[in-house]
């Protein structure tokens, strides 16, 4: 595969303390139930996940010039992410989460992002050259307060401008996002991606599933794939729908499922998949994340996607 998937978006470094179990009260102390786990998070299990199936992973950003921003860069290098271009910052930390996560899956991140408007200002010439060059370009809602509105913003013109597929997961931070950006987004995206939580939000309507798909197609996105944890993929195209059941797997911990499905529906879009096939990994690979704990390094190998597929009865080839 010869062009680069480029994630624009801020670092974070996320620790995942196992416990056991919520709610977390003052005062009444829990041991770990298992090692606590300390990765780069966030995009990072989308750069760790695409580099695993095979992609050439690009990282632009920004994070500090601290322990944790070495971490981040060291690690994603070591896996053959190229993170040559992130921006190293004196002003600003590298962001830290800290992720309680029970034994069942659930999780809940403490922290938050950098101060806001981190930037870049203004693109560099080699991040505007990156993106034109670029075989996908991912943004997340993220770094919507963190590298600021116009960051998202100006990397998605640059991509439009050069046809190159945008691909846009707004997460958790769409409740805080004001609604004409999050419309501006949608509007320059190529394939959206939404649990079905952010998709009511965004509608402003509690809906089948389905339904939801066709409302955010109307947004823009030529594909919507709405995620539904264990109960699987709604994806709508121009031409069919898709809807497929979870599979069977045991969770340990559902954080960074999203992000390395993301680097899946990327994997099928670069290989020129069907929406089924499209669908089908991208929920093999989320079932292969979730019975991990952490993210991060943590993002499933091809290897244990294609397990979790085989042990579903489905002969699916990843090729490279």
């Amino acid at each position: 595969m010869s062009k680069n998937v480029v994630f624009v978006s801020n670092a974070v470094i996320d620790i995942s303390i196992p416990i056991t179990s919520f709610p977390i009260y003052s005062g009444q102390h829990q041991s770990t139930v298992d090692h606590v786990v300390i990765t780069p998070g966030g995009n990072a299990t989308t750069l760790f996940c695409g580099a695993r199936l095979g992609l050439q992973m690009q990282a632009l950003g920004n994070l500090g010039n601290d322990h944790m921003g070495l971490l981040w860069r060291s690690s994603l290098a070591e896996e053959g992410v190229d993170v040559s271009q992130m921006i190293i910052s004196q002003d600003y930390p590298t962001s830290v989460t800290i992720v309680p996560t029970a034994p069942d899956g659930q999780h809940v991140f403490l922290g938050a992002s950098k101060s806001k408007n981190s930037g870049p200002s203004v693109f560099s010439r080699e991040w505007s050259e990156i993106i034109m060059d670029a075989g996908i370009l991912l943004v997340d809602g993220w770094s919507y307060k963190a590298m600021g509105p116009e960051v998202s913003k100006a990397a998605i013109d640059i991509a439009n401008r050069a046809n190159v597929p945008v691909f846009f997961d707004p997460g958790p931070e769409i409740s805080n996002i004001p609604r004409i950006w999050t419309e501006t987004i949608f509007s320059g995206t190529n394939i959206a991606l939404l649990t079905h939580e952010e998709a009511e939000h965004l509608t402003e309507v509690k809906a089948d599933p389905e339904v939801m798909t066709r409302i955010i197609s109307d947004m823009g996105p030529d594909i919507v794939i709405l995620k539904l944890g264990a109960e699987g993929i709604v994806a709508r195209s121009n031409a069919e729908t898709v809807r497929q059941a979870g599979f069977d797997v045991k969770v340990r911990d559902t954080t960074g499922a999203g992000d390395s499905l993301l680097a899946a529906v990327a994997f099928s879009h670069l290989h020129g998949h069907s929406l089924e096939d499209m669908v089908t990994l991208a929920n093999g690979t989320g079932a292969a994340c979730v019975q991990k704990l952490g993210a991060g390094m943590h993002a499933p190998h091809k290897e244990e996607i294609l397990e979790v597929l085989v042990y579903a009865g489905i002969n699916f080839s990843i090729n490279t």
